[in-house]
């Protein structure tokens, strides 16, 4: 779908909502899914569209109305003062959470902003920490319309030209050359919903709702975070899949499916000798735990480590760049046994959103007499470079 420019977007005041909150029905069902379509013809959710389209200071009465002492409300705060949808009770200033499930009821129209003030319900309620997050994965994300094709890099005279140099006076840059594939990223939906009867919806206040959304922001989160672990391991069509190399290749003598410190070391020195050192390394929760016992067992039978030891002495060990940097875990469910996904994660993983994915799921809970919600995103994943992961075995069973 082609989407339209952003510059585009009619700025008006507030009040342009007001059919949303027409006392016929059918009319406020009509204004809603026309708001429903200006937002998805731009690949906006509602949220940044209100923010872009409604003009605060434009809004009558905006200093009175839209105004506080932070300064003027955003579009889409604006937006729900106007169409009385409160996210939190504010019982000093004769605000009550009620009010947003009678406006819910009694409008249709209005529910085209329904899954946005949820969500805002739950942050002011309880937000729960997740524990598997593609934030700890990806290097960077990003919102885009269309068909996104996986790029590659390509070295310009990789022979004479491996990394950045110093340049000799009219001399040639080393380039690296960015190209399209004819692959494109293949996008997925994660979400879920839950569908409640308008019974329920007349006698259940919308904070029922909370631990339900907790549970499906998990879900959504660990698909997402299983997407982005296979295109690590396998690549994504374009780039290989990540090379293996084994622990027993640094140490010999390293215990069978238990992390060893110096093989670990080793690791991350070859990676940063390559140029490419690992400051993020994923697995799943048994390593992880492997992990966390490199730092609750001494490496040596006293009380202290060697280095320990040293500096008791009066020589404190430094100058090891390496030991000053951070390797972080991020757990992932869908990584292997026994292994760990060494990268850098900067320059890895970039994850892509399909803009207004959430729009058509919306656009059905206007019509329908049963209310549902529904929380969702179209994600893909692709690789920037194809070097900078390295998977670390330490498992030799299967060889």
């Amino acid at each position: 779908m082609n989407y339209k420019p952003l510059s585009q977007v009619k700025r008006r005041g507030v009040e342009t909502l007001a059919a949303l909150r027409s006392e016929d029905a059918m009319a406020s069902v009509s204004a809603g899914k026309k708001l429903l379509a200006e937002a998805k013809s731009f690949g906006l959710g509602m949220r940044d569209y209100l923010n872009l389209a409604v003009d605060v200071r434009g809004s009558e009465e905006a200093e009175k109305r839209y105004r506080d002492e932070r300064g003027y409300l955003s579009g889409y705060e604006a937006s729900l003062a106007y169409l009385n949808l409160p996210i939190q009770n504010d019982f000093e200033r004769g605000i009550v959470l009620e009010a947003a499930s009678d406006t819910f009821q009694t409008f249709p129209g209005v529910r085209a902003i329904f899954p946005e003030v949820v969500d805002d319900v739950v942050r002011w309620k309880f937000r729960q920490d997740n524990l598997e997050t593609t934030a700890a994965i990806v290097g960077s994300s990003r919102t885009m319309s269309g068909v996104e094709l996986i790029s590659t890099v390509v070295d310009d005279k990789a022979e004479d030209y491996q990394v950045v140099s110093a340049v000799a006076e009219l001399g040639r840059f080393p380039v690296k050359t960015i190209r399209l594939s004819e692959q494109s990223v293949k996008f997925y939906k994660h979400g879920g919903g839950y569908r409640f009867s308008y019974e329920f919806d007349r006698r259940a206040s919308i904070e029922t709702l909370v631990p339900y959304v907790n549970r499906m922001d998990r879900e959504k989160e660990l698909s997402k975070v299983r997407a982005a672990t296979h295109i690590l391991i396998n690549g994504d069509g374009v780039n290989p899949a990540a090379p293996v190399v084994k622990q027993a290749d640094f140490v010999a003598a390293a215990t069978n499916k238990k992390l060893n410190y110096e093989a670990l070391l080793r690791w991350f020195v070859a990676r940063a000798q390559a140029g490419i050192p690992v400051d993020t390394v994923v697995g799943n929760w048994d390593t992880y735990i492997d992990w966390l016992l490199l730092f609750a067992i001494p490496t040596s039978n006293a009380n202290r480590t060697d280095a320990e030891n040293l500096a008791a002495s009066g020589f404190q060990i430094g100058g090891v760049p390496i030991l000053r940097g951070t390797v972080n875990f991020a757990l992932s469910s869908a990584a292997p046994a026994k292994q760990l996904v060494g990268m850098s994660r900067g320059d890895t993983l970039e994850e892509l959103n399909e803009g207004g994915s959430q729009i058509e799921e919306t656009e059905r809970a206007i019509t329908n007499q049963s209310i549902t919600f529904t929380k969702s995103v179209n994600t893909g994943y692709k690789l920037a470079f194809s070097d900078t992961r390295s998977i670390y075995d330490y498992d030799s069973t299967d060889d």
